[in-house]
């Protein structure tokens, strides 16, 4: 029983701070080849953008998704929860390509405003369609490679590549440290609530104001003491991590090779 509580709390805990290192440790995807599964995610990203087809874009969201949900073992419910935080962008920049400005009605759906009219065509309706799919299905590649790769072994990825050291060692600091001011910004606007601190809205400007400043200040000092703990821990100039090697197999490979050369007879044969 005890244990079962140590992993609710535990779970609880990993929902509540968004961390994805934490599903991404649980995945099951877990123990394949980092390098394989960065790949995989970026060429079909790439594959997305460049082929430009609405086929593909679906085809990707639901392997994507099969793929996370099922092989790497992600709660539906996160997954959801993640994918609708880009989605609000996604549906306003489809709005904003789908409706045209023009001086006299123009498409299939206009709106007089006296001064212009607001139109939409069927050809920008197609295009807005077709970005708002390539955009989920590149979250949805983009997704599987976060929810299934620790962030040291992503790293380790990008070190391989011969990427500047100062860059690669940035992102991982800053990302790192976003968590860290998120449970300090977290911990102050509950105590703020405690206070009334958003009684009215004058009052909760003040609230945001003081906890913006004092957030600053505490980034400051919490720099200081991490980069302190660094040194004291042997930091030279550069990080080092840890990371079990994991070998790509051949039914990786060949799954790799049929997904890639489905894409391929779905751009081909699907008008």
């Amino acid at each position: 029983m005890r244990k079962t509580e140590r992993f609710t709390e535990s779970e609880r805990a990993g929902r509540r701070n968004m961390k994805i290192d934490y599903y991404a440790y649980r995945s099951g995807m877990r123990k394949w080849n980092a390098g394989f599964k960065v790949l995989l995610s970026v060429a079909t990203l790439c594959l997305v953008i460049g082929l430009n087809h609405i086929g593909v874009s679906l085809f990707v969201v639901v392997t994507m998704g099969i793929l996370t949900l099922v092989v790497g073992r992600l709660p539906g419910k996160i997954y959801l929860h993640y994918m609708t935080i880009p989605l609000t962008f996604m549906v306003i920049s489809g709005l904003m390509i789908a409706i045209e400005f023009a001086g006299q009605p123009l498409g299939s759906w206009n709106l007089n405003l006296h001064i212009c009219y607001i139109c939409v065509t069927g050809e920008s309706l197609r295009t807005a369609v077709q970005v708002f799919f390539k955009a989920l299905a590149g979250m949805s590649a983009l997704y599987m490679m976060a929810f299934s790769t620790p962030m040291s072994e992503f790293i380790s990825v990008l070190q391989k590549l011969h990427l500047p050291t100062m860059l690669v060692e940035l992102m991982h600091l800053i990302y790192r440290y976003i968590f860290i001011l998120l449970d300090v910004a977290n911990a102050m606007q509950t105590a703020a609530k405690a206070r009334l601190g958003y009684r009215n809205l004058r009052q909760g400007f003040h609230t945001f104001a003081g906890i913006a400043g004092n957030l600053f200040l505490i980034s400051l000092c919490k720099a200081n003491v991490y980069y302190d703990a660094m040194v004291a821990r042997g930091y030279d100039g550069r990080l080092e991590f840890l990371t079990e090697r994991y070998p790509v197999n051949i039914w990786q490979v060949a799954g790799a090779v049929v997904y890639f050369a489905a894409i391929a007879g779905i751009c081909f044969w699907v008008k």
